[in-house]
């Protein structure tokens, strides 16, 4: 696969996550073309004269850093950019990670930078989104309260974990739960919430 040196290592290290909307699941064509657009007029007239000294090797990792983005720029520009026999086998845990797939070109993680160790790195280019850390932590706070909501369809705290617990234990597919820092923070917010619950059937009706 052949890409032109300026486009693509702009493309991939220069996006701002002010542009990366939401998009949609099934690939909202466009919403991806808003912020594509969006991402093209920013950066107009921003090459040094010299041009872009930047190249994309072999294999690209995109590091993805929880609420930043990081989703809609998959599926806006990396998926545009990569077939899906190129995207190696995901995984979110660096000792299952394997990497020997002759197509592998593209690997993307929600792990940390020691996942570099797995992989060739005089072939290997690194991409990754930052935000704005008072924006990521408000935004990291909603997503937990989100997704510990919908363990509220069961009756009790108890319920919900047994559920949970056969889900993970009978799906090889990836879970939030597995995720960093949502292993940690949803479960939180699920026993604050039904908690909360619990207080409010408690109580005693306005007079």
């Amino acid at each position: 696969m052949a890409f032109g040196g300026l486009a693509l290592a702009l493309a991939l290290l220069v996006v701002s996550v002010n542009l990366l909307q939401v998009a949609s699941s099934d690939g909202d064509h466009a919403r991806c073309e808003g912020v594509v657009k969006g991402w093209a007029a920013s950066v107009a007239g921003s090459e040094g004269k010299d041009g872009d000294k930047l190249s994309l090797r072999d294999l690209l990792f995109f590091l993805h850093i929880p609420r930043t983005g990081g989703r809609t720029y998959f599926h806006c520009f990396l998926k545009k950019l990569y077939t899906n026999a190129e995207e190696c086998p995901r995984s979110y845990d660096k000792l299952r990670f394997d990497p020997s797939h002759p197509d592998c070109k593209l690997v993307v993680s929600h792990d940390d930078y020691s996942f570099m160790s797995k992989l060739p790195s005089e072939r290997t280019s690194v991409v990754t989104i930052l935000r704005n850390p008072v924006d990521r932590v408000f935004s990291t706070y909603e997503f937990s309260v989100e997704v510990a909501a919908r363990f509220l369809v069961h009756p009790n705290l108890t319920s919900a974990k047994l559920m949970t617990s056969r889900v993970l234990t009978k799906s090889r597919a990836v879970s939030t739960l597995d995720i960093w820092p949502w292993k940690y923070l949803v479960p939180w917010m699920r026993e604050d919430l039904f908690a909360r619950v619990c207080l409010l059937i408690s109580a005693k009706p306005f007079a």
